[in-house]
């Protein structure tokens, strides 16, 4: 049994947490199989899939409030403040990595 299902929050699932700057243990991504070819979301373990659905949101609420047209560097710095509040929300603490910053931006 899992531990979401003990408890109800994902932030309650953990592997090996790692020590970010503020002091808050933040964990690696888990992924649950290998990519195969494109970066793709059922790749990861479920709570990035609810911290996706989360992200996504947000990261096109900076586009319609920010500009719909981004610049690459603009886009990806969108996408990682969006993957660090979603993780607040729904509260986990799992680190972002480039493939999944990939899935978020255009």
């Amino acid at each position: 049994m899992d531990n979401y299902s003990q408890t109800g929050k994902w932030s309650r699932i953990s592997s090996e947490p790692t020590t970010e700057e503020g002091g808050e243990d933040w964990r690696p991504l888990c992924k649950i199989q290998e990519t195969k070819g494109r970066v793709a979301a059922r790749n990861y373990e479920l709570a990035v899939h609810q911290i996706l659905k989360r992200v996504m949101g947000l990261f096109q609420a900076c586009l319609v409030a920010k500009g719909i047209y981004p610049d690459h560097m603009t886009a990806i710095s969108w996408a990682q403040e969006a993957w660090t509040e979603a993780c607040t929300h729904v509260e986990a603490k799992v680190k972002y990595n480039d493939d999944i910053i990939q899935l978020v931006s255009p």
